[in-house]
């Protein structure tokens, strides 16, 4: 029988299931609890833990614990049963006004600023707010200053974010170096500057900015993407309901390579033209360049049933290269994935025996 008063999940509340295990997601304060997936399957609807007791009095210890775990955490509360309907979920549908909202550009020796200053004015036309520069030249980091600062003075584009990543050598040059990131860092537009090193000058002597940040980590060119971690950074509205709908990589991103050539990825093969003779418009326009973007995790085999699907990132640059579609898309796991998600462990995703295959295929052995 049930009870007058039942209890819900508050709405910015996000449970999503798993093989092995549940989570759930809380858009507003960024955190998540990992649960079981009998309490997933309690969270779905209005939960009456008066009418689960009568109707499994074996599990009423377990029920107990469930309901003060939810209390304690402040992720549900209480209401009339009648009151239902006056607390709609949260629409989880995701719109923006742009035809792309983010870029990687790539920085290399090869790089032309004066192409890339050319393409500069449809950054606005094309609703763009996010910028990615990876830099793996650290002899053109004064050009690409100069360029960063110019997008952060131009009044015309929609930018609102530029993020920096920057490869430097064991045997860098911390000063020259250290004054232009520092430049960099202090531009309002930049939210965050990576510094991959292996350098111990470096390391143990940061340049300080809080914006600067630093991973003992060797990379060298685009061929080090796509690699998922083991932690979650960022949970919120724009991110899970993205990932819901479109692929969480590849979604109204356009991205140029060290050589100018426009692609969706600057680690996939497929060139959709060069900056130097194609609009990004035009690439934008080809007949494959959305092909990916409205591929969700729940398409991805192994990840579709994975609890981490809504708030990862989906690598198509580098796949275990075990399922296509009737299309030809790629819907296997990303190649550098170490979760098993039916077991719930991590492992080294590079020594998996099964992905030896898809590691010869894209040379990574050599």
């Amino acid at each position: 029988m049930s009870s007058d008063t039942i209890y819900k999940l508050y709405a910015d509340i996000i449970p999503v299931k798993g093989y092995s295990r549940s989570i759930l997601f809380d858009m507003t304060k960024n955190r998540y609890w990992y649960i079981p997936n009998e309490l997933y399957g309690i969270l779905v609807k209005e939960i009456d833990f008066q009418n689960l007791s009568e109707r499994y009095p074996q599990d009423r210890k377990t029920l107990k614990e469930y309901k003060k775990f939810l209390q304690d955490n402040d992720l549900i509360f209480e209401i009339l049963h009648d009151e239902i309907h006056a607390f709609p979920s949260i629409q989880m549908d995701w719109h923006k006004p742009g035809s792309i909202t983010n870029m990687i550009i790539d920085i290399g020796s090869e790089t032309s600023f004066d192409l890339l200053s050319t393409i500069s004015g449809e950054f606005g036309k094309l609703g763009l707010e996010a910028v990615l520069f990876r830099c793996f030249s650290e002899e053109r980091l004064r050009e690409l200053k100069k360029y960063m600062i110019s997008l952060n003075d131009d009044p015309l584009n929609r930018l609102c974010d530029i993020q920096l990543e920057i490869s430097l050598p064991e045997k860098s040059h911390p000063q020259k170096t250290g004054a232009d990131l520092i430049q960099i860092a202090r531009l309002p537009i930049v939210s965050t500057v990576t510094v991959y090193t292996l350098s111990r000058k470096l390391l143990k002597n940061p340049i300080e900015s809080g914006k600067i940040h630093y991973l003992e980590k060797s990379v060298k060119g685009p061929e080090s993407c796509g690699t998922i971690q083991g932690n979650i950074d960022a949970i919120n509205l724009d991110i899970i309901s993205e990932s819901m709908h479109h692929n969480s990589c590849l979604n109204c991103k356009l991205s140029i390579d060290a050589s100018g050539n426009i692609k969706n990825c600057p680690s996939m093969k497929q060139s959709f033209g060069n900056i130097a003779d194609t609009t990004l418009e035009a690439g934008l326009r080809h007949q494959d360049f959305k092909r990916y973007w409205n591929m969700t995790k729940d398409d991805i085999e192994g990840c579709k049933d994975c609890e981490f699907r809504y708030v990862c990132t989906d690598c198509r640059a580098y796949t275990e290269q075990t399922h296509t579609d009737e299309a030809g898309l790629d819907l296997s796991k990303p190649l550098k994935c170490g979760y098993d998600p039916y077991t719930g462990e991590w492992e080294e995703w590079s020594t998996h025996p099964l992905k030896q295959k898809a590691i010869q295929y894209y040379e990574m052995d050599k």
